[in-house]
């Protein structure tokens, strides 16, 4: 029977490249939490010209 998984060298290939999306998509998460934290929370209002004016 053939080997399967991550036995297989294809497998190891696939298994890094797993890890490697995993950590990005920490990295990433971390990244918007900390800007979130740090983004003021006030919402500015934008003022509209009317064309009467």
């Amino acid at each position: 029977m053939a080997r399967r998984g991550r036995s297989t060298t294809i497998g190891k290939f696939a298994k890094l490249a797993q890890a490697r999306q995993a950590s990005e998509i920490r990295v990433l998460g971390e990244l918007l939490r900390r800007e979130q934290r740090e983004a003021p929370t006030t919402v500015t209002t934008v003022d509209t010209i009317s064309p009467d004016d």
